[in-house]
């Protein structure tokens, strides 16, 4: 049934206009591929402005009475290091390079998430294209319209062949996340750098020195 499915969609495919695209969703949800016809293919891959990603995504959460997102540079380190690994292999996914997840992946890039969701996508010519996949998956949408989510990152990276990769995490961090981070940052200062101890008798043997009982120390 399965291979009777895919041979009716790829019939449906070579029955599309010749500028048409197509986009299958990923079976696992989260991602998509676009099918696309020469004309398509042949256009160049327009570069990502993030500012401008994140506002067709804000316009299409205040759209359906969600609240806007920000832009977060930890989110887009972590999407990209994603959009680089798929383009690396020249496959789509959700699993990174060493097989970690987008929670991971966050994690990584300094944001202590409590939610980390992951759209991919593959092929798209531009972010306009990308939202519009999106958009018409229902996996893709969830993502877009999560009501606790309160940042995104976006990042793209294409394959050698030129084939483009996109990535766009959305997160929310942890409440205390940042107050953990000032609390560190303030102990850190003022406690100031660990000094060095002095060694033992026993470790300035240990290390090949010469121990002065006279003085008590090592040297």
């Amino acid at each position: 049934m399965l291979r009777r499915s895919i041979m009716i969609a790829a019939l449906t495919l070579l029955a599309r206009p010749a500028a048409a695209g197509w986009t299958l969703p990923c079976i696992f949800g989260g991602c998509s591929i676009t099918f696309v016809s020469p004309e398509y293919a042949a256009k160049p891959v327009q570069k990502l402005d993030p500012e401008a990603a994140l506002a067709q995504i804000n316009a299409y959460r205040t759209k359906n009475g969600r609240k806007p997102v920000v832009l977060d540079e930890r989110l887009s380190r972590a999407a990209a290091a994603q959009s680089k690994a798929q383009a690396g292999r020249s496959r789509i996914g959700h699993d990174g390079s060493d097989g970690s997840k987008p929670m991971q992946r966050a994690a990584r890039a300094g944001y202590r998430a409590k939610i980390a969701s992951e759209n991919v996508a593959s092929g798209q010519k531009s972010f306009s294209d990308v939202m519009r996949s999106w958009e018409g998956s229902s996996g893709h949408r969830e993502n877009l319209l999560r009501p606790e989510v309160t940042a995104v990152g976006v990042a793209m990276a294409k394959n050698s062949s030129g084939w483009p990769y996109w990535t766009l995490v959305l997160g929310a961090e942890k409440a205390n996340a940042k107050k953990d981070t000032e609390e560190s940052a303030k102990m850190g200062k003022e406690e100031g750098p660990a000094q060095p101890q002095p060694l033992t008798k026993e470790g300035c043997k240990t290390a090949g020195m010469t121990w002065n009982d006279q003085a008590n120390v090592c040297g």
